[in-house]
């Protein structure tokens, strides 16, 4: 069986806010792999697979927003492809000014919702500075990224993107301001090297 990693991205000020779900769940969703448009019905090497378990982190929202991840198991295995391919978690933390990429179909500047993948590009901001923004609701379980002078940033709809730095998956897409892009006000990101030993210890448990 196959395992896919999903992350929400619940919002600042409220805006984007999610309910919990129960630990482990049976599920009856589908997930989409190798979408590029979502206005195609069956786009050319996209695969849907059904899931099976959806296992959220024992402590999510253990402070507020803290250990925002959730593991999903797939019916069944899935196969390498041209546009379907798997990339490692990694175990090193986040460098200030590491160069990133950041994709998902949320929120553009103008307000629209996108049918074509977005990415961008954003840079890592410091503990320091992200602590110092997000005050109280800062945790070691989360990163900054974004806030340049460019206005690149995540969004709203960018729930659980993929924020790749150096070819490994990184971060995810977990809260910002309620106003995308604003120059000095980086978005806050899932910091996976916090979580790769209970991420590998579910999967060989389940």
């Amino acid at each position: 069986m196959g395992w896919v990693r999903e992350w929400g991205r619940p919002g600042w000020e409220g805006s984007r806010h999610r309910t919990q779900p129960a630990p482990v769940v049976l599920s009856s969703y589908t997930v989409g792999l190798g979408l590029h448009s979502l206005e195609a019905n069956q786009e050319p090497g996209s695969r849907m697979m059904e899931v099976l378990l959806s296992i959220q982190h024992p402590q999510y929202n253990n402070p507020f927003f803290a250990n925002d991840l959730m593991l999903i198991k797939l019916k069944e295995s899935v196969s390498e492809s041209d546009t379907i391919r798997k990339i490692s978690i990694t175990s090193q933390c986040p460098t200030p000014g590491d160069s990133c990429l950041v994709s998902g179909w949320g929120l553009l500047e103008n307000g629209r919702l996108p049918t074509l993948l977005q990415c961008t590009n954003v840079s890592v901001v410091s503990e320091k500075v992200c602590s110092e923004i997000y005050t109280s609701l800062y945790h070691h379980s989360m990163f900054c990224a974004g806030g340049g002078q460019d206005r690149r940033d995540s969004c709203n709809g960018d729930s659980g993107g993929p924020l790749v730095c150096n070819r490994s998956l990184q971060g995810l897409v977990s809260l910002g301001q309620a106003k995308c892009g604003q120059p000095g006000m980086p978005s806050v990101y899932t910091n996976l090297c916090k979580f790769t030993d209970w991420i590998q210890k579910t999967i060989q448990a389940i």
